[in-house]
């Protein structure tokens, strides 16, 4: 009698074994980019298309203010973190509100296309955030008022699957907490 229930919990965990090894071994669609993920810099690599938005500045900014609002979306080329010299006109004009309205507070979303993995999105959408937020702390407002968010690949602005959505997605928008 005990070499049948022994035998019967042997048969049990054996099959539950497969389970989980056939659960874990299938694999996970991951997206793979022809581009290295990584310079030999430490930095991101650089995109080698041309650039199809030229001024890497929206003068609307997405939640922070609606269409014509006082804060402007900041762009990003292709893998990269980086201020873009055509963004630090938005990032000095997106200061000098907050220096206008001192006791305002702003969330930089921090966002990205959606070529890569999640995870890797949501570090470069951090990233972007952090670095349009170091900009700005440079520019003299208070880094106590600033807070940072990454979204990833998760809300896109344009949901195209092409050079043109993918550059507008590639973005860290200024969204206004409290005035």
């Amino acid at each position: 009698m005990n070499s049948s229930r022994h035998l019967q919990f042997s048969f049990l965990s054996f099959v539950f074994l497969c389970v989980v090894v056939a659960l874990t071994s299938c694999s996970k669609k991951d997206t793979v980019s022809d581009e290295p993920m990584m310079s030999g810099g430490g930095g991101f690599a650089e995109e080698s298309s041309e650039n199809v938005e030229s001024s890497g500045v929206m003068t609307e900014s997405g939640s922070g203010g609606g269409a014509g609002g006082p804060l402007q979306v900041v762009y990003f080329d292709y893998d990269q973190y980086n201020i873009r010299d055509d963004a630090r006109r938005a990032l000095q004009s997106n200061s000098d509100w907050m220096q206008q309205n001192p006791s305002s507070t702003v969330q930089i979303e921090g966002h990205c296309d959606e070529r890569g993995t999640i995870e890797y999105n949501l570090a470069l959408g951090e990233r972007r955030a952090n670095a349009a937020k170091r900009y700005i702390v440079r520019l003299g407002v208070d880094a106590g008022r600033l807070s940072t968010i990454s979204y990833g690949e998760e809300r896109p602005a344009n949901s195209g699957s092409n050079e043109a959505a993918w550059s507008e997605n590639r973005r860290a928008e200024f969204v206004i907490l409290s005035q």
